[in-house]
């Protein structure tokens, strides 16, 4: 007589036990993520009041052929001023409105894991704006950069398009900071 082989063993299955207190704390996570944007544009607006003027520092990291930093600076610039309440460009001012923009090159091959021919190449990165603020920490013996607001983006555009995308992410996270500065210096 032949022996028969072993059953293989199937993973146990969920009982009706646990299903009920899975799918209830699914959907609290999921009422509690709806609440959280809430909270964050009040205390956004919070952190914004009486902030007059803004050093301005915007970081290439790596430098993108197709973008500088100048044209950068010159936009959010003017899009500070025109902004009402308009937001003064002071280099000595404590708070700094920094961008920073990490958009490198990636080949079509590095991403699919496979040689494509005719794939090109790709803009990827992260575009971010963020407000810092001098914060004293005791056990610090100068002010230490915080960051209070902040937002980003991800860049993803064929190459020869990326550095429009670039600065369509900036005009867009400059958008969304002059929304949340201008509601925290209404009245």
């Amino acid at each position: 007589m032949i022996p028969r082989p072993a059953r293989a063993r199937t993973a146990p299955r969920l009982g009706c036990g646990l299903a009920g207190p899975l799918l209830v704390s699914a959907l609290a996570g999921f009422v509690l993520a709806l609440a959280a944007p809430a909270v964050s544009a009040q205390e956004a607006c919070r952190v914004l009041r009486g902030m007059p003027r803004v050093a301005l520092a915007i970081s290439m990291d790596p430098d993108h052929p197709l973008v500088s930093v100048e044209d950068l600076e010159r936009r959010v610039e003017d899009a500070l001023r025109q902004n009402r309440p308009a937001l003064a460009i002071d280099p000595a001012s404590p708070d700094g409105l920094h961008i920073l923009i990490a958009v490198r090159s990636v080949n079509a091959s590095e991403l699919r894991g496979f040689y494509l021919p005719f794939s090109g190449d790709y803009g990827i990165g992260p575009v971010r704006l963020s407000i810092e603020r001098p914060a004293t920490i005791r056990g610090f013996l100068a002010p230490v950069p915080v960051v209070v607001w902040q937002a980003f983006r991800q860049a993803k555009a064929p190459w020869h398009r990326s550095g429009r995308e670039v600065l369509a992410l900036v005009d867009d996270l400059v958008a969304d900071f002059l929304e949340d500065y201008s509601r925290a210096a209404a009245p």
